[in-house]
């Protein structure tokens, strides 16, 4: 299997991932849209580097989508090497997928300061998160146990 199939099926899975994120966001309470983790973990970045003045509205759109699409990449990749050939599953990729989202939003994002912990968002907020990460396991298992 290897990490370039896993980092190709990662990058893969975030798209429809994106998707389901983004459409769930729009059955939140008003009061809880504000902009789903990609954006807001890009926009804290770079509050923390200073340079938030230079970099636009164009520029952030364009960071969070290389940003989080890379990070759908790399933890793919970790995924296609630690999973031998032909022992993915759909299954097992979402397992893979909530590990994902339980270790960089229970631990990873809040001790960097770039997101609250799981534990201090609401649980509608989370519950998007969780299924978007259902998602993009479901795909990446789901991917990898076809290559």
């Amino acid at each position: 299997m290897g990490f370039l199939h896993g980092a190709a099926a990662g990058f893969a899975a975030t798209v429809p991932m994106t998707i389901v994120m983004e459409a769930l966001r729009a059955w939140l309470p008003r009061e809880q849209l504000r902009r789903m983790p990609p954006r807001e973990i890009v926009d804290r970045t770079v509050e923390k580097t200073g340079e938030a003045p230079r970099v636009d509205e164009g520029d952030r759109i364009l960071i969070t989508t290389a940003a989080h699409l890379a990070f759908g990449a790399a933890a793919g990749g970790l995924y296609g090497a630690l999973v031998r050939s032909g022992g993915s599953s759909t299954l097992a990729g979402i397992g893979y997928g909530l590990t994902v989202w339980a270790l960089a939003y229970g631990v990873g994002l809040p001790s960097l300061g770039l997101h609250p912990a799981a534990a201090d968002d609401t649980k509608d907020r989370n519950e998007v998160l969780i299924v978007s990460h259902i998602v993009w396991g479901a795909t990446l298992g789901a991917l990898l146990r076809k290559s």
